[in-house]
């Protein structure tokens, strides 16, 4: 008598793709888009996430969230200027797409405090989950940006037995600034 087992090897990955403008200008609209995110691995990874840390350069205004391939519910949390999460919406089905509203004025926020980073949080993603429609954060440049460009980055990540599973997605925006004037001639 012959027995054979045959063993699936184990793989975990994620991942995330970030995408915006390549160049902006002191207060225009910014429209991040994030795709590819998804629990590339062939297990389950619990505390599944994923975020976003949005640069000093740009105010949040609205978060649409993208939809995900497996029935369930989640929730967005968002952190002020480093401070403890807090949160912005609870109970999200994964086969809707919400928009929701996430400027200063909409969160309550003080004229010193900002959005510093979103975070979807999902629990457990089974092997396979993945966004189907792309969330998108809809922002606005502050009006005296001094740098010259800055960075965005989008990260995604679960643990397998207790070891964390992450990737990172980075996007680099180049600021145009506001001319300066000219000397007047004519006189």
């Amino acid at each position: 008598m012959r027995f054979e087992v045959t063993n699936k090897a184990l793989a975990t990955g994620v991942s995330i793709t970030k995408t915006g403008p390549n160049q902006i200008m002191a207060g225009q609209p910014v429209r991040y888009v994030l795709s590819d995110i998804a629990n590339s691995s062939n297990v389950m990874l619990q505390s599944f996430y994923w975020r976003d840390t949005l640069p000093a350069e740009v105010r949040l205004d609205s978060i649409v969230t993208g939809t995900y391939n497996f029935p369930g519910t989640y929730k967005i949390t968002y952190r002020v200027n480093g401070g403890e999460y807090r949160t912005l919406a609870d109970n999200l089905s994964t086969s809707k797409n919400y928009t929701l509203a996430a400027s200063a004025t909409a969160l309550g926020l003080a004229s010193n405090e900002r959005v510093t980073e979103i975070m979807f949080v999902f629990g457990q993603a089974p092997a396979g989950f993945a966004q189907v429609e792309k969330p998108m954060l809809y922002c606005t440049a502050i009006s005296n940006i001094t740098t010259t460009s800055f960075v965005n980055v989008a990260d995604v990540g679960g643990t397998y037995n207790g070891v964390w599973v992450q990737a990172v997605s980075r996007w680099v925006t180049t600021v145009y600034g506001k001319p300066t004037p000219l000397p007047r001639t004519g006189y």
